[in-house]
């Protein structure tokens, strides 16, 4: 299932190339596309609606999914869910795609007017965007769960790029394929999601607020 954020804040985005942890390092170095044990990754700083309306599509997907039919997602709040995080009034979200040794897995970054981005485009953290994720049960080892994988980032406020601290661990596609082509300036919006996703009456957006006490 695909799902899309707007106006969401990222923080240390991985994105411009695939990333691997080095233990001698104790951080994340860049490495080929292909290497199986690479990933791109984005945090993302989401509002308590927000958090709910995704952990409602996070168990939607679960509760469809046939990797994982006869099995429970054992989730009672989103406290319970190990990508979300909350943050000061708000909730911090990661979401992680490996390459899959594929270079073409890496997710697809679009600029404000719709166009796609360079491919040595570096998003930067405290930048506003709209994010496309793709949720995906698993089920693995006896256990089960639901990943957030990016799948495409369209910038819609750019955030001056800093220095990082010394010590941190963060170091011919055309509009029309965007998956953001409906919010670029002056695009008119489609009634329904561009992904094929049925418009969800606002009355329903927290529907896993009524499946779980959040409190």
């Amino acid at each position: 299932m695909d799902f899309r954020l707007t106006n969401v804040e990222a923080l240390w985005p991985k994105l411009d190339k695939a990333y691997k942890f080095d233990a001698a390092q104790n951080r994340s170095v860049p490495c080929d596309a292909t290497d199986p044990d690479g990933s791109y990754e984005l945090h993302i700083v989401v509002t308590e609606d927000q958090a709910k309306e995704l952990a409602g599509k996070m168990r939607t997907a679960f509760n469809e999914s046939e990797k994982v039919k006869g099995k429970t997602w054992d989730v009672k709040s989103l406290d319970d869910i190990p990508a979300f995080t909350r943050d000061e009034g708000a909730w911090r979200i990661k979401t992680s795609k490996k390459t899959y040794s594929d270079a073409t897995s890496k997710p697809r970054q679009f600029m404000q007017d719709g166009t796609k981005a360079a491919d040595d485009f570096q998003l930067t953290t405290g930048s506003k965007i709209h994010v496309m994720l793709r949720i995906a049960p698993w089920a693995y080892a006896g256990k089960v769960g639901v990943s957030l994988r990016p799948e495409g980032v369209m910038v819609v406020d750019l955030a001056e790029r800093k220095d990082p601290p010394a010590d941190t661990m963060f170091g011919d596609l055309v509009q029309n394929d965007s998956p953001f082509a409906d919010l670029a300036p002056g695009a008119a919006k489609p009634a329904d999601d561009p992904f094929g996703l049925p418009a969800v009456p606002a009355a329903q957006t927290n529907d896993f607020d009524d499946e779980i006490p959040f409190g």
